[in-house]
């Protein structure tokens, strides 16, 4: 029998561990180290063909990529194509401006006109009623 270092209980020669305290009486042996260089076995994977520089992040990307695929910006021959979108919108913009919102205002315009030849009639029939009347 041994004691305890940490509560001096009674405990068998070959123990490890108290079984009152639950500390190590012996510290169990450190595992091996392991290697301290990592090498790496695999190699990536290449894509063959050639490549170019990613205009946003200068990332080395494939020849034929339309998108960087570390920033995920758009590129089309190897320029920057934030401009396509403007372009679409422009042109969607200018279909609406043209197509339905012109045109109402124009036909809008033609019914306040002859409104306002309606509105003047009223007006002068009601003068000749009251030079009829004389009021």
């Amino acid at each position: 029998m041994k004691k305890c270092p940490y509560c001096i209980a009674d405990i068998p020669t070959e123990a490890r561990k108290c079984k009152f305290c639950g500390e190590w009486v012996e510290r169990p042996e450190p595992a091996a180290p392991g290697p301290t260089e990592m090498k790496l076995t695999v190699q990536p994977p290449t894509r063959p063909g050639p490549t170019k520089a990613c205009p946003y992040c200068s990332a080395e990307i494939p020849g034929d990529a339309w998108t960087c695929m570390y920033c995920k910006q758009g590129v089309i021959g190897g320029k920057p194509a934030a401009v396509g979108g403007m372009v679409i919108f422009a042109f969607i913009a200018a279909i609406f401006f043209f197509g339905f919102w012109l045109p109402g205002c124009i036909e809008m315009q033609k019914k306040h006109e002859s409104n306002e030849e309606q509105w003047q009639r009223i007006h002068r029939m009601r003068q000749d009623q009251d030079k009829f009347l004389m009021r």
